[in-house]
């Protein structure tokens, strides 16, 4: 590496050497297409590999520290898929459940 002329700026080597580094890759542009859109790609499966880990993984019987987020989120998704008292009754009396 290049040291810098100006004394103290940076003392020790590995520091300037990292300074060097980020000054090099600014020079190189920005990132291609093809980067950016594998970087997406890597993203949109970190967040389905973690929602799957939170919600779905099986951790025991045990109560552990996802537990009380999983009560919330399957309560709301019984109470999505499911049909209030109301709903039930008024398709009964068009014949539209048995």
């Amino acid at each position: 590496s290049r040291p810098l002329h100006r004394k103290g700026l940076y003392d020790d080597a590995r520091l300037e050497e990292v300074f060097r580094r980020r000054v090099d890759r600014l020079a190189q542009g920005p990132p291609s297409k093809l980067s950016r859109r594998l970087q997406a790609v890597n993203y949109a499966l970190m967040f389905s590999v973690g929602t799957y880990m939170v919600l779905y993984q099986d951790y025991g019987d045990a109560p552990h520290c996802f537990t009380g987020l999983r009560k919330w989120y399957f309560g709301k998704i019984d109470k999505f898929w499911s049909l209030s008292s109301e709903e039930e009754k008024e398709l009964r009396e068009r014949g539209q459940l048995k």
